[in-house]
């Protein structure tokens, strides 16, 4: 009997296609990347151990981790805050899963810390409309006066969950959620910034 091999695939393998959608413009308003190269995992501190629990995700992170809705981190790992004494940590690259295994070890005994990367969607939206395209879904303000580098929220859009976060000032928004509705964001999220022309990574 042939050996049978399993063979990850994005959640838009097929879907988020490289290239342009919407309107043809040689100067694209939103440009969108998913990202594949990653692992994810749901950090849940044990009763009473918030605080140290923040202090062992900001030492993986490299800047302060705090017990609100905001992101820190650098480009190759991030830790945004989705609850309270309740994080998200994301790696980032080919070693990924390495560097996650080591943040699970350290927090043996003080968190609850489940693998989440098989079950989400990671999304990076940029662009000089990107704020344009996601306000027509996404209910919170996402001026930057209101919403700033590190902000995050937990909200929705066209009836799927998820959450968003501001990377840097270009923007670039960070958008994960559920696998099982990544088909369902990415529709929503073309139709969108369709007007303003999409550069798909």
């Amino acid at each position: 009997m042939a050996d049978r091999m399993i063979v990850s695939r994005s959640a838009l393998a097929g879907v988020a296609v490289q290239g342009a959608l919407g309107a043809a413009t040689s100067n694209p308003g939103v440009h969108i990347r998913e990202v594949t190269d990653f692992a994810a995992l749901a950090v849940i501190a044990r009763r009473g151990r918030a605080t140290d629990v923040a202090a062992v995700l900001s030492r993986h992170a490299g800047s302060p981790v705090v017990d609100a809705s905001k992101r820190a981190g650098a480009s190759n790992i991030s830790v945004t805050g989705t609850a309270p004494g309740q994080w998200l940590a994301l790696c980032r690259g080919s070693d990924a899963a390495a560097r996650l295994d080591a943040l699970r070890n350290d927090l043996n005994g003080l968190a609850a810390a489940t693998d989440q990367g098989d079950g989400r969607v990671v999304l990076e939206i940029t662009g000089s409309r990107a704020r344009d395209a996601l306000a027509k879904g996404i209910s919170i303000d996402l001026d930057a006066i209101a919403f700033k580098v590190g902000d995050a929220a937990q909200t929705s859009t066209s009836y799927v969950g998820l959450q968003i976060a501001l990377i840097d000032e270009a923007p670039t928004f960070e958008i994960i959620s559920a696998r099982s509705t990544a088909e369902s964001l990415w529709s929503w999220l073309v139709a969108s910034a369709a007007e303003y022309g999409i550069a798909v990574a």
